[in-house]
């Protein structure tokens, strides 16, 4: 895309981002809209944050753990 890096071109490819096309294709394999799964990917982020605070808090760059 990019969903995800900020340049609000949903269907650039650049990088290691998610694009359109990525999250159609991840929506229909999980019998959804993209719509739906925007929400979804929103609900449980809020959700994971809750539980998982500081890996949100964690700058670009530094890593993450799961």
């Amino acid at each position: 895309m990019c969903l995800t890096c900020g340049c609000e071109q949903a269907h650039l490819k650049m990088g290691d981002n998610v694009t359109y096309e990525d999250l159609k294709r991840i929506a229909d394999g999980n019998g959804k809209t993209v719509a739906e799964t925007l929400d979804i990917i929103r609900e449980t982020a809020d959700i994971d944050r809750q539980t998982h605070a500081n890996e949100y808090k964690t700058t670009a760059g530094a890593g993450s753990s799961s």
